[in-house]
């Protein structure tokens, strides 16, 4: 037996109950009948009402778009909850309710709640309903075979026509679930309703563009729901009929003798045995009824911090009157000191803007100043956003002295602007600084004690673990760190020849040569030096020279019988460009410690790490270089 079957028996009772908590809570007027329930017995019924519903005597909508009537067992510990899923999604969508608070002499507690989901078209869609216990578990629930159709909907603040129009699934009659039909709903202006049906087909092709009915419609009935919104037409004409009309795919598609000629007998609902339902208007002995207003938050929003999100809220108001107005307030993982603001708290149509990232319930408010406020909720999830660092220097390749203070200039932005900020750098020789971020910077500063070409990161971080980060890579020189010579040839037939030092202990620019031979893969390119720009010798016996040619830049990379040699056109600037002319480790790092010379064929390299007084005679042309460019067959000329 299924639950729903099961389910019956108490179910007449609870319906019972539940009419009269409805009437009791929402108006005088019935609804529309819901199109699937189903229950845990004997706590818990739930019933969806696919689209949105009107309760006809005074316009007001039921339990929200694709809503849910919930009738709980109140104050028993267990909180319900239901979860759906529309044709085509891969996950279920839940919601949880509260323990119904007991109303006066009942054991049940009414609550509705709405999905905030409305396709296009009306859409296939399973549910079920459960129940947790105060730790939050599920601790019984339905079977999750409830078929039912997730209606369509529309809504405009401003309307020429009709304010609301949706189209959603129903039975053909009351508390029979097997035999369902399709209803279009619609909330008309006062224009409309008393315009006449001369307007029908712009009417009809309005709510069909709106609202499109199912492929499931078939012709007759699509004929019978535009004659059912011609009937309407002409008897709101007359100052008869409710500010809501329903247009029943299940009514007979009767001639329109029958349709223009019984408008006083079926008041446009034809084929009830009672010839239908419908609202008269007071005389004018009697003053109208101030109704209070119809509010819709809209759907729950998802939106990064510092961004602003729309909020696409309506209220529509019998007179026209109602006022509204959008607050907000924190739900969960929101910091202290958080704050969001409205583009236009007065209108139903705003944006949201927060300062930090969590979950926020915004809620609009419609006043008439007749009834009491009426409001409506949706939740809004901010997103964090993480910051956006710029660093401005050091950039890549410049060159520092030993003992001289490296500056680090490095700002960041962040729309959260809530935040809170951390900032670590690491300077490449195991110092790591970490500190507060001041005013969006992060900027600090650091000597080095020995040469290399030290890489710099830097990093910075909110509170909520968002982080971005910078790197520069910077030459650190020490002018006594001695003497680099290298002579010899490489596997790929390369030669070079090269000589560097500092003269003096004070000195800035290193003195020497640099000649290199190598191929191209057109021939070759040869260059002699003509500047040296710095000279890195390690404390662990790795060395690096950059310079220029006339035309050419080059870098050398040496160890104890090792050397690559890099060499680009000046015209690609002056530094290395991502393609160069020549490079004998291709893709290796520019950082002395990672560049992977490569061994020397022929020839050797000395890197003496200590500081030698003065400046060693080396003699360009004739002395040193003439006795080792006939030794290696390179020809300069």
């Amino acid at each position: 037996m299924s639950l729903r079957r099961a389910f019956r028996g108490w179910a007449g009772v609870a319906s019972v109950v539940a009419a009269l908590l409805v009437t009791s809570l929402l108006g005088a007027g019935p609804a529309q009948a819901e199109t699937s329930r189903t229950g845990l017995s004997p706590t818990l019924l739930v019933q969806f009402n696919s689209g949105l519903h009107y309760y006809h005597r005074n316009g007001a909508p039921g339990p929200g778009v694709n809503g849910f009537q919930v009738l709980d067992k109140c104050e028993d510990g267990l909180s319900p909850g239901v979860a759906w899923m529309s044709e085509g999604d891969l996950l279920w969508r839940t919601k949880d309710l509260p323990d119904t608070k007991c109303p006066q002499f009942l054991p049940w507690g009414y609550q509705s709640t709405s999905t905030n989901e409305a396709p296009d078209v009306p859409t296939p869609m399973k549910w079920y309903a459960y129940l947790k216990d105060a730790s939050g578990k599920i601790v019984q629930r339905t079977e999750p075979d409830t078929d039912d159709w997730m209606g369509s909907y529309s809504y405009e603040a401003k309307p020429e026509r009709f304010y609301h129009v949706s189209v959603y699934r129903e039975p053909k009659r009351d508390d029979d679930f097997t035999d369902q039909t399709f209803t279009m709903s619609m909330v008309p202006t006062a224009d409309t309703r008393s315009a006449g049906s001369g307007d029908t087909e712009k009417y009809w092709e309005e709510v069909q563009e709106r609202t499109p009915l199912p492929e499931e419609i078939s012709e007759g009935q699509r004929e019978s729901l535009y004659k059912q919104l011609w009937c309407h037409t002409a008897f709101g004409s007359t100052g008869q009929g409710g500010p809501t009309w329903d247009l029943e795919a299940w009514r007979d598609n009767i001639p329109w003798g029958q349709v223009v000629s019984g408008i006083a007998d079926h008041h446009c609902n034809w084929g009830d045995s009672d010839g239908g339902y419908y609202y008269r208007p007071p005389t004018d002995d009697n003053e109208p009824e101030d109704l209070a207003p119809v509010v819709n938050a809209g759907p729950d929003v998802t939106v990064d911090e510092g961004s602003d999100v729309t909020l696409d809220g309506e209220v529509w108001d019998d007179g026209g009157k109602a006022t509204s107005k959008w607050t907000y307030r924190p739900v969960s993982g929101v910091d202290e000191g958080a704050s969001c603001t409205f583009s236009d708290a007065s209108s139903t149509r705003s944006t949201l803007r927060c300062t930090d990232d969590g979950t926020y319930r915004v809620t609009l408010t419609a006043d008439d100043k007749v009834n009491r406020p009426a409001p409506d909720s949706a939740t809004v999830t901010v997103r964090n956003v993480a910051p956006k660092l710029s660093l401005a220097g050091p950039k890549d390749w410049d060159v520092h002295r030993v003992g001289d203070t490296v500056r680090l200039k490095a700002t960041f932005t962040d729309p959260g602007s809530n935040d809170t900020h951390t900032c670590e750098v690491t300077w490449d020789d195991g110092t790591v600084d970490r500190f507060p971020a001041a005013d969006g910077n992060c900027s600090t500063g650091h000597a080095f004690d020995v040469a290399g070409m030290d890489t710099i990161k830097v990093r910075v971080t909110d509170d909520d673990r968002g982080s971005d980060s910078g790197r520069s890579m910077v030459v650190v020189y020490d002018p006594r760190a001695g003497l680099l010579t290298a002579a010899g040839a490489l596997g790929d037939g390369a030669k070079v020849v090269a000589a560097a030092k500092y003269p003096t202990a004070g000195s800035t620019k290193p003195l020497g040569t640099v000649v290199l031979d190598v191929p191209d893969g057109q021939g070759r390119t040869k260059l002699v030096s003509t500047r040296l720009d710095w000279l890195v010798i390690t404390p662990d016996g790795k060395a690096a020279v950059k310079g220029r040619s006339a035309t050419h830049g080059y870098l050398g990379y040496a160890r104890n019988g090792k050397f690559r040699g890099v060499v680009w056109p000046l015209s690609a600037g002056d530094v290395p460009p991502r393609n160069v002319t020549y490079d004998s480790t291709p893709g290796a790092s520019w950082d002395v410690d990672e560049a992977e010379p490569q061994p020397m064929a022929l020839g050797v390299t000395v890197i003496d790490s200590g500081w030698l007084p003065g400046l060693p005679d080396l003699p360009i042309v004739p002395g040193l270089l003439d006795d080792l460019l006939p030794g290696i067959g390179l020809d300069l000329s």
